[in-house]
């Protein structure tokens, strides 16, 4: 266990002069500096500039309790150790005292062997404490660039004369979601993919797979062959995860859409006199098998037509009233900001609602 270098100072408030003085002696021999006030306002004054790591804080005194004021230290600095004293053996005081996150209890008289073990006590806890905290603060740095940079590669290139929209909100920091937009050719890919689980493993392993997807769809323009790709890295290089996938391939000399999907929820096409379902036969899940095969289909469009891939952490049932109200705004022939505005006014309005929080994504694409 790392120890302070430094050894802190040390705040005493007690109402008792002579106390109060007594425990500065004991701590001066301890080899310990420390500041002594008797008046209450005048410690918390002190203390809201210093944020000792030890304060001693007398229980029974004139105007205030010391369990009055003991909340209050703690709640300005969560890691300060606070040793409360009495002169009164009262086991009241002491349960009180410990429900409000005091770290010991000290009776008066004390001796120097009392003190020191106190002391010390107090300052290995601090020293855990600010240990765990600059561990935390450090993992969350590195949270906040990894989300940074996945946002970064998660980018939407230009698909002119498509207009895309995207989102991808993850659970906590980094998403176990993905997804894919890349053009080859004169054909375009949409791929939206969700790793099992959510976090930094189940990102990189994200980002991992949109390298094997754009590679795979640079040798075939087909969304069998990616998912494919996609499952043998998964399931023969990585081994620990599996993942839910839906591609479609747009072809625009031909007005179709090549789509397969690994266990996906289904794509929607919505057209000017409603919505279609994508959901001819497809494959399971990516990363289970390394023989795997995703049948792919075939669906015309017309101009203006939206395609909407999900992930099953922003819908998961296929009654949910979202599906009609986008249906609804493409009937009407409403832009596709319209549709992206629907959808977040729901994912804001469910949010509350749902008991596990999950990865939430989608891709809107106007063809």
């Amino acid at each position: 266990m790392t120890s302070l270098s430094i050894k802190p100072e040390i705040l005493i408030i007690d109402d008792d002069r002579d106390v109060g003085e007594a425990l500065e002696i004991l701590l001066v021999k301890l080899g310990y500096n420390s500041t002594f006030f008797d008046s209450v306002d005048r410690g918390k004054e002190y203390f809201e500039k210093e944020a000792n790591p030890i304060v001693f804080l007398d229980i029974h005194m004139p105007r205030t309790s010391g369990l009055d004021v003991l909340p209050y230290f703690k709640n300005l600095s969560p890691s300060t150790q606070v040793i409360m004293m009495t002169g009164e053996r009262d086991i009241n005081d002491v349960m009180t005292s410990l429900t409000h996150k005091a770290s010991d209890f000290l009776l008066k008289p004390f001796s120097l062997q009392t003190v020191r073990i106190a002391v010390q006590r107090a300052l290995d806890y601090y020293t855990l404490v600010k240990e765990k905290e600059a561990r935390e603060e450090s993992i969350l740095r590195d949270l906040r660039l990894a989300s940074k940079i996945q946002r970064k590669i998660l980018s939407v290139p230009d698909l002119s004369p498509y207009k895309v929209l995207v989102d991808n909100i993850p659970a906590s920091f980094v998403s176990g979601d993905f997804y894919v937009l890349s053009r080859s050719n004169g054909s375009v890919m949409a791929m939206l993919g969700d790793i099992e689980d959510h976090g930094v493993t189940s990102g990189l392993i994200g980002l991992l797979m949109t390298s094997v997807a754009r590679e795979a769809f640079r040798e075939k323009e087909d969304p069998s062959h990616v998912l494919r790709k996609m499952n043998m890295e998964l399931s023969t290089e990585i081994g620990t995860h599996s993942l839910t996938a839906a591609a479609a391939v747009i072809r625009p000399d031909q007005k179709k859409i090549r789509y397969a999907r690994g266990g996906h929820p289904f794509p929607v096409l919505y057209r000017q006199e409603g919505m279609e379902l994508l959901n001819k036969k497809s494959g399971q899940l990516l990363g289970i098998m390394d023989d795997l095969d995703f049948e792919a289909h075939e669906i015309s469009f017309q101009n203006g037509d939206i395609l909407f891939l999900y992930s099953d952490g922003l819908l998961n049932n296929l009654s949910s009233p979202l599906f009609a109200e986008l249906e609804q705004l493409r009937k009407r022939d409403r832009p596709i900001e319209e549709l992206q505005a629907a959808i977040q006014i729901y994912s804001k309005a469910t949010l509350p609602t749902r008991e596990f929080r999950d990865d939430s994504s989608y891709i809107l694409i106007q063809l």
